[in-house]
């Protein structure tokens, strides 16, 4: 690892653009719905869009990684973003807007893919330890990014002029990707790839993405609705309801910070289920909570809701031999897919019942998770407790 210093720097940076990006749109979503004067379905129309884009480039990313090299899918996601963030400016039409999330999304999937296998290759040690760690400079992304858009909200910016800031990280790493070289070992092998029908025949594939898809749901439902569920249910300002979310992704950060610690002397799959039911038991008590020490409660669930990504994928590693980007690109794609309809079903339930009712549907989600790694655990030939 200490010979690819500049491949872990640029990794740790995709992984905080990637929170920093992302985690706006929580604090976005209702002045993009007063701008446009959308309803909660139509908002998640635009969020299942967003991860339709995602997910498309999760599955193509693998393959064309193989083909053109990893630092070009990389690349085409910087440009990608940037340019669909630029031409927010310009346009006055939702269905647009929908389009150029989709566009970012394609952007922010083909990096997360890239960041994700850059890890695969080169944490080859402790990968618990080292996947947390790549993905808590995620963490420190999402924990700027609601704060940072709720204080640009207060100076009375526009949405769009919030995402526009972004750019600036966007050429900074576009420049430094630009400076860097990636040795042969690096960029994908096409002989390490697996057939697609090798892959969807494994009933722990699908098990891995239902686990998987569940706890994207749980950490990017909370993300994308906690603002609008402290706003409109609890009676907070967008500002303040943007300092929970913030201050959720800061005990998040923190998580990712020590979880590795625990999931490398605990065990891989032990951990997922103690974490798996705190993050459920913190978030009903959010529920029944008013006030200020309910939106305590739901910020410090991201401190459990921190590992579940990272030590599942340091969990595919191990499993699988060879074609670890194949296998990841699949299951990420699959639970990115769960994703996509999950929140565009939340969005639904905030329509047909009320908001309270759509984001208390979070928790099934985080119920799944339990169920599904019971199953999962059954099928694994690693020895996770080992």
């Amino acid at each position: 690892m200490k010979r690819h210093k500049k491949l872990v720097f640029l990794a740790f940076m995709m992984m905080i653009m990637l929170g920093f990006i992302n985690n706006m749109r929580g604090t976005l979503i209702p002045p993009i719905r007063d701008f446009y004067t959308v309803n909660y379905s139509q908002i998640g129309v635009m969020l299942m869009a967003s991860t339709f884009g995602f997910m498309s480039a999760t599955f193509f990313g693998g393959l064309a990684a193989s083909h053109f090299g990893l630092k070009r899918v990389i690349t085409f996601g910087f440009l990608a973003a940037a340019f669909s963030i630029f031409i927010m400016g310009y346009i006055n039409s939702f269905l647009y807007l929908i389009l150029l999330m989709t566009l970012l999304g394609i952007g922010l999937g083909s990096v997360e893919i890239g960041a994700n296998s850059l890890g695969a290759k080169i944490f080859v040690e402790k990968s618990g330890m080292m996947m947390n760690m790549l993905h808590l400079f995620f963490g420190v992304g999402a924990s700027i990014g609601p704060r940072y858009a709720g204080w640009l909200l207060s100076l009375d910016l526009e949405w769009y002029q919030i995402y526009l800031t972004a750019l600036v990280l966007i050429i900074f790493l576009l420049i430094y990707l630009f400076f860097t070289d990636f040795p042969v070992e690096i960029e994908n092998d096409k002989k390490d790839n697996i057939a697609i029908k090798e892959i969807v025949k494994q009933k722990k594939v699908w098990l891995f993405s239902a686990v998987l898809g569940s706890a994207v749901v749980s950490e990017i439902a909370i993300g994308s609705w906690l603002v609008n569920f402290l706003h409109v249910e609890r009676a907070f300002s967008t500002t303040s309801a943007s300092t929970y979310l913030s201050l959720f992704f800061v005990i998040f950060t923190v998580g990712r910070l020590v979880g590795g610690y625990f999931t490398e002397h605990l065990g891989y799959i032990k951990i997922l289920f103690i974490f798996a039911s705190a993050t459920l038991f913190l978030f009903i008590c959010g529920l029944l909570v008013e006030g200020v020490l309910g939106a305590v409660f739901f910020s410090t669930a991201g401190f459990f809701i921190s590992i579940m990504f990272p030590t599942i994928m340091a969990v595919i590693m191990n499993e699988f031999d060879k074609g670890v980007s194949s296998y990841m690109g699949f299951i990420i794609t699959t639970a990115s897919a769960i994703n996509m309809t999950s929140n565009w079903l939340i969005g639904k339930i905030n329509d047909i019942f009320n908001v309270f009712t759509g984001f208390a549907s979070i928790s099934f989600f985080m119920f799944l998770i339990i169920v599904f790694l019971y199953f999962l655990n059954r099928e694994l030939e690693y020895d996770f407790a080992k």
